[in-house]
């Protein structure tokens, strides 16, 4: 169990008393408003896919509904759900109702940067902006379904999303969105300053450059101009030593140590003496590894002149969590017989190699079916009908035709979201299965081993084999993807025959369509669907693919940060499983007893609160069938995009480092006392 307990951050509350909030308007304008918001959420959910994963649903909706408790607009119950679309994006409707992509989830490396994004998004309804930018743009691009690609096609089909061209939204609304979401994100106890990280780490990704239909939204902010507005307001600009360790707290708690380890070192070069970040920079050192470091920070503490008996007791606390060095296994070197695991490695390297070689075939190939796709449906974009003068009447005839318009756009979106979006990173996924490998293979090269390779040694054929099948998995997912594609060339004359039959049709029978003209598109319409609907399950099974490959590898990276040894390091994973999947990993002790490993432990419990069931019996059933729990969880029928985002969020908090710089401007504080009274544990959040 962690020793320190979490220092109350009052000082992170010091800054927020300025005042932004909106006055509610009268009931009246609000029914109307959420009526709005209801119609506009029909179509919406027309026209898209959702995830429905617990877990991830789970995390969204925790942490919206933090934020929510400091709303200003207590007449809005906001709504939240899961787009299936890789595109990093989320919007809001007027209402409360919010979309979030599923790109979006697995793009945030933390709460905080989330939070960051659903206040944003809150904000914009607070302050009723009617629809945000990113709405509009995503209302294009989901409901034309592929992108900027093909912007004849997308500027053709413009109309039938309700009328004429969508009016840009101002950069005021964007930027102020921005503050409000800063000081709701604050209030609710998150660390404003990811906010700042996600939009670096965003800008730093894709620059803040326009193409194609981007350009629509010039007015959007870039990255770089949202950064700056950012770091001019209160919550960042007028920060302290006193707030910059709350909020390092903050983010050892979440388990992003790496990050929090930052802000400590930040604190410690000007206050040297600072015994709480000392003692927190003790504890995230082990956490990390670097017991050296660990065992500096805090026997610093124990001789300070002015030390007070809490600090004393908790420093000696944590130092009986270190490994004793002179026993250590780390210190052991010894002369095993390595032929077997070094055989075993090499033939895993050689098939990631051949199956790298496949990839890279397949996705070349990949990319040109797309474009001769893309170029397919560009061609049919004279043949759809324009529905900007119709009045398109609730239950009508021509809002059915219009709705099943929209089925094929959602599976043509899917066959190029998923597809495009496998086809581009497999290449790199596969690279990072090498390098995992990579980092086994380095300490074998000699006659000896020693340091950690000794308590991982154990774990390298359960690595070696899930790599095998990493690897596996990417040439079968780019395989899947070329086969969505193709499916959806196939679909083609289906859909051309169905709108060169509308485009004969009139709204001319009382401002609808003509029963007989109805009942003569229906059928065209399921022809169209049958083949449709099969592309965008073969991209789903690419896709399916494709995240248990990077499942998989987040699972080896975890084991092999060496999180197996000492006690004091294996419990800040279990901290973290506790707090983020409020479920109770195996304990030290019994993690030695069922010779697990920590790639293991962190799976196994994923698995336990996906299916709600305790995570001893999720690994008795894996012991029972000698099935890994990746195949365990395909067996399942289990998310694996859920599995790669919460595997990846628990490894990035031990590999993560910000990105931005830490706000440590306008200190106000240079120097606390030194004999100030450390709070006792990072173990719960001030949320």
């Amino acid at each position: 169990m962690m020793m320190l307990k979490r220092a109350l951050a009052l000082a992170t509350m010091c800054s927020l008393c300025l005042s932004i909030a909106p006055t509610p308007a009268a009931a009246e304008s609000t029914q109307q408003e959420i009526q709005q918001g209801q119609l506009a959420a029909r179509d919406v959910d027309a026209q898209n896919a959702y995830n429905t994963d617990p877990v991830l649903n789970a995390w969204v909706s925790s942490i919206a509904a933090n934020l929510a408790q400091y709303r200003a607009r207590k007449d809005i119950n906001y709504q939240f759900k899961i787009i299936d679309t890789n595109d990093i994006n989320a919007f809001s409707l007027p209402g409360g109702f919010t979309y979030v992509n599923f790109g979006l989830l697995n793009f945030v490396n933390s709460d905080d940067e989330l939070a960051g994004v659903l206040g944003h998004e809150i904000g914009h309804t607070e302050r009723r902006n009617q629809v945000t930018l990113q709405a509009k743009a995503q209302v294009l691009n989901l409901i034309l379904g592929i992108a900027s690609i093909f912007n004849p096609f997308i500027y053709r089909f413009g109309n039938i999303i309700g009328g004429a061209a969508i009016e840009k939204m101002s950069r005021v609304d964007e930027l102020q969105a921005d503050q409000y979401g800063l000081l709701l994100m604050s209030r609710a106890g998150y660390d404003p300053n990811a906010m700042v990280s996600f939009q670096y780490r965003l800008g730093k990704e894709f620059g803040d450059s326009t193409t194609g239909i981007d350009k629509y939204f010039e007015s959007h902010p870039g990255s770089a101009d949202r950064v700056a507005h950012l770091m001019g307001y209160p919550e960042l600009s007028l920060t302290n030593y006193d707030q910059i360790t709350a909020q390092a707290i903050h983010d050892e708690d979440e388990g992003r140590y790496a990050y929090a380890l930052t802000k400590y070192d930040a604190v410690l070069k000007a206050q040297p003496n600072n015994q709480l970040a000392l003692l927190h920079k003790g504890q995230t050192e082990l956490a990390l590894g670097s017991f050296d470091k660990s065992a500096t920070a805090l026997e610093q503490v124990e001789h300070a002149p002015s030390v007070t008996e809490a600090a004393a007791h908790i420093a000696a606390q944590v130092m009986s969590l270190l490994p004793d060095r002179s026993k250590s296994p780390g210190d052991v070197i010894i002369h095993p017989n390595l032929t077997p695991v070094r055989s075993k490695l090499a033939s895993a390297i050689s098939q990631l190699k051949s199956d790298q070689g496949a990839v890279a075939d397949r996705v070349k190939l990949g990319k040109d079916d797309i474009k001769r796709l893309g170029d397919r449906l560009n061609n049919l974009s004279y043949e759809i009908p324009d529905f900007s003068n119709v009045d398109i009447r609730p239950g009508s005839r021509i809002e059915g035709s219009l709705y099943d318009i929209y089925h094929m756009f959602k599976d043509i979106n899917l066959v190029f979201d998923k597809s495009s979006y496998l086809i581009d990173e497999s290449d790199g996924i596969i690279r990072d299965d090498a390098g995992v490998l990579d980092q086994m293979n380095a300490p074998l090269r000699g006659n000896s081993i020693g340091g950690d390779t000794l308590t991982l040694l154990p774990s390298y054929g359960d690595i070696d084999s899930q790599m095998t099948s990493s690897s596996s998995e990417l040439v079968g997912g780019v395989t899947a993807a070329r086969g969505a594609i193709a499916l959806a060339w196939q679909a083609v004359p289906a859909m051309d025959q169905y709108f060169r039959k509308l485009d004969t049709m009139g709204a001319t029978f009382g401002g609808d369509l003509s029963p007989r003209d109805s009942q003569d598109l229906k059928p065209l319409a399921l022809a169209a669907f049958q083949q449709l609907d099969a592309a965008a399950a073969a991209a789903e099974t690419g896709q399916t693919m494709f995240y248990a490959a990077q499942a998989r590898q987040i699972q080896a990276r975890i084991t092999l940060l060496g999180l197996g040894y000492p006690q004091g390091r294996y419990d800040t994973l279990t901290h973290v499983i506790n707090r983020r999947l409020a479920v109770d990993p195996p304990t030290y002790d019994e993690a030695l007893r069922l010779d697990i490993n920590p790639g293991d432990v962190a799976a196994a419990s994923w698995l336990a609160a996906e299916e709600k069931i305790p995570v001893s019996t999720v690994i008795n059933e894996q012991r029972a069938t000698g099935t890994p729990f990746v195949d365990l969880a395909l067996s399942k029928h289990l998310s694996m995009e859920s599995m790669e985002v919460v595997l990846g969020l628990m490894w990035e908090g031990y590999a993560e480092k910000p990105d931005a710089p830490v706000a440590t401007t306008n200190v106000s504080n240079p120097e606390p006392a030194a004999s100030a009274t450390p709070a006792p544990s990072a173990t719960s959040s001030p949320k």
